[in-house]
C-alpha cells in the first residue's frame, strides 16, 4: 500500500494508506503509535462477495516493548466506539438477545448501560430506526468482546465493544473483529 499522509490525533501521528484492492476486498488500513511500544491498527474493508457489509478488524500490537518488561506491555484495553447520528432520536432503540437468551430493547431514556458476562449480546446487536424502518446490525466475535456499552448522547448513540484489559506482547495482541449491515425492518 502506498502512503497517503499522516494525521495528528491527540498528539500522536496516525498513518493513512490508500483505499485499494487486496484480493477480493476493498480496504483501508489505519495505524497509530499509542506509546510504550504499542500500535493501534484498524483495517476497514468491504468484501466483494458481500458488498452490503462493512468489516472492521482492530488490534493493539506490541512492536517494541521496553526492556525489563518480559516482552509484555502495560495493561491495555481495545475499544471500538463508533458514534452514530440519529435522524429520529425518540424513535430509535437498540435490540439484542443476550448470551443467556434474555431479550433486550434499550431506548435513549435508559441512559448509558453496559453488558458483561452472559448479559452481553450473543454476537450481534441492532440499532433500529422505527421511522426509517431500517436497522444497523453490528456483528462481532463474542470471545473477543469482554463488555458492550451503549451511550446515548443528544441525537447520537455509541455502540461500544470493549476487549478484556490485559498486557499484550508480540505473540498475544488484542483484537476485535466486527461488521455492520443495514437491514430493512418490517
Amino acid at each position: 500500500m502506498t502512503s497517503m499522509g499522516v494525521i495528528p490525533v491527540l498528539g500522536r501521528k496516525i498513518g493513512l494508506r490508500n483505499l485499494e484492492q487486496e484480493g477480493e476486498d476493498e480496504s483501508l488500513k489505519l495505524e497509530g503509535d499509542i506509546g510504550g511500544g504499542l500500535v493501534l491498527q484498524r483495517q476497514i474493508s468491504i468484501p466483494k462477495c458481500y458488498p452490503k457489509f462493512l468489516h472492521i478488524d482492530s488490534g493493539i500490537i506490541a512492536r517494541n516493548v521496553g526492556a525489563g518488561s518480559g516482552g509484555f506491555s502495560r495493561l491495555v484495553c481495545l475499544r471500538a466506539h463508533p458514534s452514530f447520528t440519529l435522524l429520529h432520536p425518540t424513535e430509535v432503540y437498540v435490540t439484542f438477545v443476550s448470551i443467556n437468551g434474555s431479550k433486550h430493547e434499550i431506548w435513549p431514556d435508559s441512559g448509558e448501560q453496559s453488558f458483561e458476562g452472559d448479559l452481553r449480546p450473543n454476537g450481534e446487536w441492532m440499532l433500529v430506526d422505527r421511522c426509517l424502518k431500517l436497522g444497523l446490525v453490528n456483528r462481532f466475535k463474542i470471545d473477543e468482546v469482554y463488555k458492550c456499552l451503549i451511550h446515548w448522547g443528544t441525537g447520537t448513540v455509541n455502540l461500544e465493544l470493549w476487549s478484556e484489559q490485559r498486557p499484550v506482547s508480540k505473540e498475544s495482541p488484542l483484537k476485535i473483529s466486527h461488521e455492520y449491515e443495514v437491514r430493512t425492518i418490517a
